[in-house]
């Protein structure tokens, strides 16, 4: 697990599915007055260079973010969806404090302390040594974090439920082992136990020689409201990663047309022409 870097990977087209899902429940629960707890299980490093290092590697942001700055791409989508355009001015506002001139994307910990009133609170888990140290000075000493050295998985139920009972659970593991297939589940049934009416957006990845399983297993835990919104930007084969999904409970009621709107965009700006999308949404009967 502690060999998985999030920067080889940082704003490409699952970030922008992840992302732009988050930011639109934290501005959707800032909208009542009384403060909300984040959780971040897997945090990263929060802040990623896009023009040094990890990243420069398979330059996967440049058929993410940097296919987002770019605007509409043709006809078909003169203009973006308000739930892109919001990553897209938000992402844009992360500029270096050095002098390099580089670029850089925000993880979810740099997106949620943007969004985060003074009176609402987040912990972000990492378990990554190196990541830790980024994600300390990333966030600097800003008082509405805590940042825990530890399992997400195992953390998060002594945080359930938080003393005003709103909460946004964020869970992005890396699925680097298998465990996290089993792990995932027993952590967001026992969540589940102590906070029902939580918010939990969990991304899985979809990849050909996985159990397809997971997600069904996920929206299984629930009765409630719930959805499941996936993004394919390619061809599935054996090997590899050809889109991802996000399972979410307690989804807010104005995600559905949100999500109608940006699906299409996503796939057709990130897909290279083999992009897709589907979206399940269920309520209790």
């Amino acid at each position: 697990m502690l060999g998985y870097r999030h920067a080889f990977h940082a704003g490409n087209a699952a970030d922008i599915l992840k992302h732009s899902v988050l930011i639109f429940c934290l501005d959707y629960l800032g909208r009542k007055d009384t403060p909300y707890l984040c959780i971040d299980t897997h945090a990263g490093a929060g802040l990623y260079s896009l023009t040094d290092g990890y990243a420069l590697q398979n330059r996967e942001w440049e058929r993410g973010i940097a296919r987002l700055d770019a605007g509409a791409p043709d006809r078909a989508f003169p203009v973006l969806p308000a739930m892109l355009e919001r990553l897209r001015v938000l992402a844009r506002n992360f500029r270096p404090d050095a002098e390099d001139g580089g670029r850089y994307y925000p993880g979810s910990p740099a997106l949620i302390r943007a969004l985060l009133r003074p009176r609402d609170r987040a912990v972000c888990f990492e378990l990554h040594p190196a990541d830790f140290v980024v994600l300390t000075h990333v966030l600097g000493t800003d008082r509405r974090f805590s940042l825990r050295r530890e399992d997400g998985f195992a953390g998060l139920k002594s945080l359930l439920p938080p003393p005003s009972r709103r909460a946004c659970v964020f869970i992005d593991p890396p699925y680097e082992m298998k465990e996290d297939y089993k792990n995932l589940p027993r952590s967001l049934a026992e969540a589940l136990r102590r906070f029902p009416t939580g918010l939990y957006i969990v991304w899985y990845p979809l990849l050909g020689n996985r159990d397809a399983a997971l997600p069904e297993t996920l929206i299984g835990l629930y009765r409630g409201n719930r959805c499941r919104a996936e993004l394919r930007t390619a061809s599935r084969t054996d090997r590899g990663m050809y889109g991802s999904g996000l399972v979410i409970l307690n989804p807010p009621w104005t995600l559905k047309a949100a999500l109608e709107s940006a699906l299409p965009v996503m796939a057709g700006l990130l897909g290279d022409g083999c992009g897709g999308w589907d979206l399940q949404w269920e309520s209790p009967a």
